[in-house]
């Protein structure tokens, strides 16, 4: 007799409506969102191709980008890191057709023996910060 009360019970409550359902859907994906973006880093490279002459890196370099370089000792060649040291950084500048100016600079890579004229894609870590302060940049 008490089963077919609690099934009566069961079958004439009232159901929430759909809204309610995809409002916690919402709000869960709302505050996932909100922890990636406030809680994981995000690291960034500066990238490039360098040239080896006399078993030296030779970069062209953007003069807005030459801090990352300056501020940093480790390189990614052929994603394989390394330690560098700047030997030279040219007198000269190079502008391109969108009026970008380039800087040439030499990097002294530790335990590095390359051919000459071999080309490298380099990777040079620029900044690793959280995901907002990009996104506030952009916003």
């Amino acid at each position: 007799m008490f089963d077919i009360l609690d099934i009566d019970i069961i079958l004439s409550r009232k159901k929430y409506p759909k809204i309610y359902n995809i409002g916690i859907y919402l709000l869960v994906v709302i505050l996932i969102t909100f922890y990636i973006i406030f809680t994981y880093h995000y690291q960034t490279y500066y990238l490039s191709i360098g040239k080896v002459i006399s078993n030296k890196l030779e970069l062209y370099v953007d003069t807005n980008d030459l801090k990352y370089i300056k501020d940093n000792n480790i390189i990614e060649l052929d994603n394989k890191k390394y330690f560098y040291k700047i030997d030279n950084i040219s007198n000269n500048l190079y502008v391109d057709d969108n009026y970008n100016n380039y800087l040439v600079i030499y990097l002294n890579i530790d335990n590095f023996s390359s051919l000459d004229n071999y080309v490298y894609e380099v990777k040079i870590p620029k900044e690793n910060k959280r995901i907002y302060k990009y996104l506030s940049r952009y916003l």
